[in-house]
């Protein structure tokens, strides 16, 4: 069974599901409150592991109530979380995120906690057995030395680049399987359209997949010479909250069964879908056999 090792923002998200989102300056009953495990890639590896890849989280983690909630998650999932570094009196990174029924679209206000981004707080032995890494660009330092730990043992590099953060330029030429954001790729390249980033994001970085991503438009994927469009599919949503993650997850777990690019992005779409018609980001149900029957 392929390996996959996660290092990047792993959330202690308190989710407020309401109505509609409130007016400023008043007050408003929620419909319900609860916490769960979050971020990119820590959504993206609970996806890959209830789709059957072996997975494991490395990085740093504070030893706050949250910190050992996230690791105590993890193990619900079946992520492994033997190789993580827990650093005593550090916050954790958190959010809280308003779901509106009414669009069925989500807000985030966060706040990053104190655990410092520090490679020694990476444990590189256990991505050397790895078929890939998966990043997100948080904990930006640590992220590239792990990038080129990986590349020298013959690891895959993945990156869900969704935000422009300062030098992220420089992990870009590690990653084998990019799969930005559409809102990065033009911001990045300063292009006005997705096939023009595509083209250069191509021609600078040379990623073995390139793939982009625009939320209910589908996106784009590259296929050697042109960018071609695949469809996302459509949903009468309830919760869109990470749907971006489990798009990446999905498509890594496609990626790790061989399969083309184009099938990738849709097993991909059809579970990010899925999660769309679902409360929460990891309570879900979700399985292969789930997927094939939907």
């Amino acid at each position: 069974m392929k390996k996959v090792v996660g290092l990047g923002a792993c959330v202690f998200d308190t989710l407020i599901h309401c109505d509609n989102y409130p007016i400023e300056d008043t007050k408003q009953k929620a419909q319900d409150v609860f916490v769960s495990g979050g971020g990119p890639v820590g959504n993206a590896l609970v996806v890959m592991s209830k789709l059957g890849v072996k997975t494991q989280v490395v990085g740093g983690f504070a030893d706050d109530s949250a910190g050992k909630y996230l690791l105590n998650d993890f193990e619900k999932y079946g992520v492994n979380v033997d190789s993580v570094t827990v650093l005593e009196n550090k916050s954790s990174f958190t959010s809280y995120i308003l779901l509106s029924d009414a669009k069925a679209t989500r807000t985030c206000i966060f706040d990053r906690g104190t655990v410092p981004d520090e490679p020694n707080n990476v444990n590189l032995s256990a991505i050397k057995d790895a078929f890939l890494l998966h990043l997100d660009g948080n904990y930006l330092e640590s992220a590239i030395t792990a990038g080129k730990f990986a590349k020298e043992n013959g690891v895959k590099v993945s990156l869900d680049a969704g935000g422009v953060y300062p030098n992220i330029e420089k992990l870009l030429p590690l990653v084998d399987v990019l799969i930005p954001s559409a809102e990065f790729a033009l911001k990045i390249t300063g292009k006005d359209d997705i096939p023009s980033a595509m083209k250069v994001l191509n021609e600078k970085y040379h990623p073995e997949v390139l793939v982009v991503t625009d939320g209910s438009n589908g996106g784009y994927y590259w296929n050697g010479e042109i960018a071609v469009h695949y469809d996302s599919v459509k949903v009468n949503a309830l919760d869109t909250n990470g749907a971006g993650d489990t798009f990446h997850g999905a498509f890594i777990v496609a990626y790790c069964d061989g399969k083309s690019v184009r099938d990738c992005c849709d097993f991909a779409s059809k579970v990010a879908g899925y999660k769309c018609t679902q409360k929460g980001a990891r309570t879900y149900p979700l399985s292969k056999e789930i997927v094939e029957n939907l």
